[in-house]
């Protein structure tokens, strides 16, 4: 049983004395003087650190309240919480390779209360009322308590470093709620043992979205940027333009307008417009706000109009679009027959969405980092040689943005390096500043909100509204694919989870390394992002995706060596001159890895081993077994060997050394003289283009026949 004087605190003097009259930030230059009036106080039970938040990107409020603590520990938990707020963690006092920050921000503030309040209760179900009494034996039964219940040994290893501070604060606090040293802060050792193996740290986690999945989300978000966003912004312009009136009209009161509208359509068409919203679809209302635009009436002086006496004899039919040419198409069809006066906001949140998934998932950036983009973050550099357009994205980091204390900085940092972007990333920017014309963000909660927002007016949209404004994105254009025909065009659900912006860079870089030539997405089949291959994305490797590469190169590797051992054990041949070389380094592979969990340190063994250096060439039918010395896609090879590190596969020459064949790639060169000689044989295909066909299928031909007599030879 440990004592005191076992487990010291750390080196710190000076009890707090609190005053119910203190306020709860000390230092009144953290806060924006906009925010200094009505702060909290000691004596409040609620305390608002909302005014701290200095990220555009956090929305809402933060706060810690009282009542929910055991009202034994209540006056503790205050000073706790106050220090964490106003005061320094000595993180010197522990023997951590890498300590927690000595400054908290609001939120980890309010975690940390969070799980304070835990123990505490737990404290208080064991009838311990007095941290002083709290001995390693209550630690062990905690830590085993938490372990059984709060799942992850990294969830269980925050909410024991919340206690490891509540031991930091000791000497702030009374006598009587001075934690001992916890003992798994005694050495790397006890949180081991406390906690079990840090194999957690090292699980690549994020799943990447399903293929099918992200290339049709991508394709109806392109679809949106790049097609439908003229029509959408015409109509919220017109919506939010006042229609022009008969002067008969205008010197009336708002309900004699209504009532001389009634009386036309009555001798007229004899019918009003009328709408149906998406919770009520089998019932249609009276087009009200509509009616009102027509007018010249504001929505609010059109809502308080009743119309119950005033609508006999009149049926409702669907009559509410906005008078407005579709531009927008989809293969020469209109994309929408007419937009619904009642859908313009509906469609420009989809607008925005679609907009925040292209920049996000073709720029590679965080989320955190495309949601505190700003108005004229996009730069555009002219080629003064080609005349080319290239596109940067400037704005802001927060992941290891520092201060030289070793702080983080609330509201990031520039970065130093603009992300590169392609024509349809600027294009969203464009859109989004045409959408949000007086907003200072580029993505700002009030273009995703269902509702008008408050609280959070000027803040950037969270993360989990994203995430829902994707769903309603899919949701839309799996309707509309079925309404338009193109029901192959659906979106369809990813088998794993909902998709979540978290899981755009890991999509990324899974596609990076598994689709020859890297292209972008499956959306090139529909001619969205034809074109745009690996070029941008080289300098996007230095430009934020190296932590999501490495162990996504390793995971392609490992894939494709082990589908390769299954076709070796199946019977598969192999010819070339690096043959040998490729069946070898597939036999090492089973030895060495196959069927392992892939931990980062393996990810580096594997990607550092020269001889497992393989690489599927399928538009050349060949298998790289990468020899930098006998690289003929690298002329300078012997030269510049340091730089080398994998081939160049768009160069891929007929003699290198490094060449092998399987007979899944012989299997693919069949097709492809199948492919040749039925265009030869249509009688559209011009004279010249059959003849290079025929020389095609000729060198390809003797690919096969040298495949197949050197299969003959090993078998005799």
């Amino acid at each position: 049983m440990s004592t005191a004087a076992a487990n010291p605190w750390p080196q710190q003097t000076g009890q707090l004395e609190l005053d119910d009259t203190d306020p709860v930030i000390a230092d009144i230059e953290r806060v924006p003087e906009a925010r200094r009036d009505d702060l909290s106080t000691v004596g409040d039970n609620r305390w608002d650190l909302t005014p701290l938040v200095q990220k555009q990107t956090v929305s809402g409020t933060l706060s810690v309240v009282f009542d929910t603590f055991p009202p034994r520990y209540v006056a503790t938990a205050k000073r706790l919480v106050w220090a964490s707020i106003n005061k320094p963690t000595p993180v010197e006092d522990l023997e951590r390779s890498s300590a927690a920050r000595s400054q908290l921000a609001p939120v980890t503030v309010c975690t940390f209360a969070r799980f304070l309040r835990q123990w505490m209760a737990w404290l208080a179900e064991k009838d311990i009322h007095e941290f002083s009494a709290v001995t390693d034996d209550i630690y062990d039964e905690y830590a085993e308590h938490l372990k059984r219940h709060r799942g992850s040994r990294e969830n269980v290893g925050n909410i024991l470093f919340a206690v490891t501070r509540a031991w930091l604060y000791a000497p702030y606090l009374a006598e009587a709620d001075r934690l001992v040293r916890p003992p798994w802060e005694n050495s790397p050792i006890g949180r081991t043992s406390m906690l079990g193996p840090a194999n957690w740290s090292s699980e690549n986690k994020t799943t990447p979205i399903h293929p099918q999945t992200m290339a049709g989300l991508v394709v109806w978000a392109l679809r949106f940027v790049t097609d439908f966003s003229d029509d959408i912004l015409t109509a919220k312009a017109l919506k939010a333009t006042p229609r022009e009136i008969p002067p008969s009209l205008q010197v009336l009161d708002p309900y004699p307008r209504f009532r001389a509208y009634f009386q036309q359509r009555r001798h007229g068409s004899k019918t009003l417009p009328g709408w149906v919203s998406s919770n009520r679809p089998h019932m249609r209302s009276l087009a009200k706000g509509f009616i009102g635009w027509q007018i010249g009436l504001s929505p609010e002086e059109a809502k308080v109009i009743n119309t119950q006496s005033l609508v006999g004899g009149l049926t409702l039919s669907e009559e509410a679009h906005l008078p407005m040419p579709i531009t927008g198409s989809i293969d020469g069809n209109d994309w929408i027959p007419a937009i619904n006066f009642y859908e313009v906001e509906e469609l420009c949140r989809h607008l925005a969405t679609a907009a925040f998934v292209v920049v996000a998932y073709l720029t590679g950036m965080r989320g955190e980092e495309c949601r505190a983009l700003e108005r004229g973050c996009c730069r555009t550099l002219t080629d003064p040689t080609s005349g080319q357009l290239h596109y940067r994205i400037h704005g802001r980091t927060f992941k290891g943005a520092l201060d030289k204390s070793g702080n983080v900085i609330p509201a990031g940092v520039e970065r130093e390096q603009p992300w590169l972007a392609i024509a349809p990333v600027a294009k969203s920017v464009a859109v989004m500043e045409a959408l949000n014309p007086s907003s200072r963000l580029l993505f700002p909660i009030e273009a995703f909100s269902l509702w008008p927002c408050t609280v959070n007016n000027g803040k950037a949209v969270h993360a989990r509204m994203v995430g829902d404004r994707i769903q309603d994105l899919i949701d839309w254009s799996n309707r509309a694919a079925v309404r338009l025909e193109r029901s192959h065009e659906a979106i369809p659900a990813d088998p794993e989870e909902a998709v979540t912006v978290k899981r755009f860079r890991r999509t990324l870089a899974w596609f990076i390394y598994r689709k020859p030539g890297g292209r972008v997405a499956l959306g090139v089949q529909y001619g969205h992002l034809r074109g745009y291959t690996t070029d941008g994305y080289g300098s996007r490797v230095a430009s934020g995706l190296r932590d999501v590469f490495p162990m996504e190169e390793a995971l392609a590797r490992a894939d494709y060596l082990e589908d390769a051992h299954q076709r070796l054990e199946k019977g598969e041949q192999v010819s070339g001159p690096a043959a040998d070389r490729y069946t070898q380094a597939i036999h090492l592979f089973d030895r060495q890895f196959r069927g392992r969990y892939m931990s980062n340190k393996q990810a580096a063994a594997l990607r550092a081993n020269p001889q497992l250096r393989i690489y599927d060439n399928p538009q050349q039918f060949v298998i790289c077994c990468y020899d930098q010395s006998k690289a003929l896609c690298h002329p300078d090879r012997q030269i510049t060997a340091s730089q080398h590190r994998s081939p160049d596969v768009s160069h891929c020459q007929p003699g290198c050394g490094n060449i092998a064949r399987t007979d899944q790639n012989v299997n693919q060169i069949r097709d492809a003289i199948t492919q040749h000689q039925a265009e030869i044989d249509s009688a559209t295909t011009p004279i010249p283009l059959r003849g290079r066909l025929e020389q095609r299928i000729t060198a390809l031909q003797g690919i096969v026949d040298d495949h197949q007599n050197q299969r003959k030879r090993e078998s005799s």
